[in-house]
């Protein structure tokens, strides 16, 4: 007897052997049971999905001749035929090779005649995408309006590259992934069936690696068990798969962190050495990244991470030593090298060129590093600018005051009452203002980078998303506002859409509610109305000699 594949041998005969599809099996057996069956079905989906698998079953359904309520039975003549691929009145047709108006012209031709043994004919179209423009408009009058006995299923992996004028003539059914755990559940049963003992974490690995296809599962599954292996855990299935653990990649993390090329393409050598697939890498490297970012932002990320708990505390140790910044410019230079390798044969070279790229800060395509590596990616907080000193703290009661001490308020004094004077024009008073407690003033020079660390750790426990903004900080503060200087657009959306929280924190901190400016790093600061009133009141002192406020 021949010898099948696994994925053949274990290929779904009725609608309850389907595995992860149920929203269209429900579809099905309904129009199954009403007699309400399409003319035309057009089955959209990823590889491994089951698009054929329930097209057969579907033509089965239509010609089965058993005495079961649930159709089709599986067992009938008929059924057995089909799944056989020796029914006359199921025709199965490859797109791919038959793409041409000759090609449809005897499709339509055939399509005259009634069935010759079922109940209706059937054609199954895979890769119905691949048909050239002249072949899909002489489809569009058959596929419209075809014969009684005449049901058409269309099969295609891109749905987008088909005409609208086919995709308007069918009854669309989409295709998702197959859950991991329906996949797992699978492969253990086939394991069990071949006398095979396999941990939990290596069908984990197998699931992870299927992407939600159960072919390409079972394709694994099967290149594992011909190793005659009567047990198969993570690392065996590892060294089957090509694939290197995720130490490794905790520990090249760890080199690209510290700026350290060299160790990061000695590591990368050794592993090639040993006869790991450098495109396999690639998608595991970024797949480790993805798993970065969700240790950074998740509490518990064991549910959404296929690991050991001593595994997700490395993650979440080295998650905590990474910049976001840092962790979205690898994962897109990871995600284009993946692009580019695929048309490349010098993958390896690609693969080493991005370790280069990430560890040395670069952004891909860049070429000069737009700061210095260091072993921690976190930004020192940067200095602000000099600024003016601010006056005197002034009693509450009236009190004398030196001529030489009046002098123009700074541009914080903006809002305070303006002094009106006995007689018309601006004039000097015979006594100086009544003074006023100022707000607190505002902090000055090194104070700013601990007044913000001090509101973005309240903001951290409060919201523990906040830990995102750990690149900003506090360039200047007057009394009226505080000003934030950020790196990116995304940044400043996230601050400013928690903006009364960090002025209610800034509030806590300082004394005084202060309103907040967010500003990009580079860009032209735009001067407020608050701070031109009081450059113009600063400039009429000046110029009169006295104090004069704008209120």
């Amino acid at each position: 007897m021949q010898y099948k594949a696994l994925y053949r041998e274990n290929r779904p005969e009725v609608f309850s052997e389907m595995l992860g599809q149920e929203h269209i099996v429900k579809i099905l057996r309904h129009q199954i049971a009403t007699d309400t069956v399409s003319h035309a079905y057009l089955f959209c989906g990823t590889r491994g999905t089951g698009k054929t698998t329930t097209a057969r079953i579907l033509a089965k359904a239509l010609n089965c001749i058993g005495d079961t309520e649930d159709k089709p039975c599986g067992t009938c003549p008929h059924c057995r035929a089909i799944a056989e691929s020796n029914f006359i009145d199921v025709i199965e047709i490859d797109a791919a090779s038959n793409n041409g108006v000759d090609n449809i012209r005897e499709l339509r031709e055939s399509v005259k005649y009634p069935p010759s043994v079922g109940r209706k004919k059937v054609y199954i179209i895979d890769e119905v995408h691949m048909l050239s423009t002249g072949a899909f408009n002489a489809l569009l009058k058959t596929l419209e309006e075809p014969p009684e006995n005449v049901v058409f299923i269309l099969a295609t992996t891109n749905p987008e590259k088909m005409p609208q004028t086919v995709l308007s003539r069918c009854m669309r059914l989409d295709f998702k992934r197959v859950s991991a755990a329906e996949i797992k559940e699978n492969m253990r049963r086939i394991a069990q069936a071949h006398g095979v003992e396999i941990t939990e974490s290596a069908l984990a690995l197998l699931a992870a690696n299927a992407d939600g296809s159960v072919r390409d599962s079972l394709s694994i599954l099967e290149q594992c068990l011909s190793s005659g292996e009567t047990r198969l855990d993570r690392e065996t299935v590892l060294d089957f798969l090509g694939v290197v653990s995720e130490d490794f990649y905790l520990e090249l993390t760890d080199d690209v962190l510290a700026a350290d090329v060299s160790g990061a393409l000695v590591l990368l050598d050794q592993a090639l050495n040993e006869g790991k697939d450098v495109r396999q890498m690639m998608k595991d490297w970024m797949a480790h990244y993805r798993s970065l970012l969700i240790a950074k932002f998740v509490e518990n990320p064991e549910d959404m991470l296929n690991m050991s708990s001593e595994n997700i505390e490395k993650l979440k140790e080295q998650s905590r030593r990474i910049e976001l910044p840092d962790l979205n410019r690898s994962i897109v230079t990871l995600a284009r090298t993946i692009n580019d390798a695929r048309y490349s044969t010098q993958a390896r070279i690609l693969m080493e060129v991005a370790v280069v790229t990430i560890a040395s800060g670069l952004s891909y395509g860049e070429e000069e590093a737009p700061r210095q590596a260091a072993p921690v990616r976190r930004p020192a907080p940067r200095q602000p600018a000099p600024r003016r000193e601010a006056p005197a703290p002034r009693q509450a009661a009236p009190q004398q005051a030196p001529a030489q001490a009046q002098q123009a308020p700074p541009p914080w004094d903006a809002d305070r009452p303006v002094p009106q004077p006995d007689a018309p024009g601006v004039q000097a008073p015979a006594e100086p203002p009544v003074q006023q407690a100022p707000p607190q003033t505002p902090a000055q020079g090194d104070d700013l980078a601990q007044i913000w660390e001090d509101v973005m750790e309240d903001a951290i426990e409060s919201k523990p998303q906040m830990s995102m903004m750990r690149g900003a900080h506090l360039a200047a503060m007057n009394e009226k506002e505080f000003k934030l200087v950020v790196e990116s657009d995304f940044m400043k959306m996230m601050l400013e859409r928690e903006a009364d929280l960090l002025c209610s924190l800034m509030e806590k901190r300082t004394g005084t509610w202060r309103k907040m400016v967010c500003r990009l790093d580079g860009e032209k600061e735009e001067e407020s109305r608050e701070s031109e009133l009081a450059r113009i009141a600063e400039e009429a002192s000046a110029v009169l000699g006295t104090t004069v406020r704008i209120k």
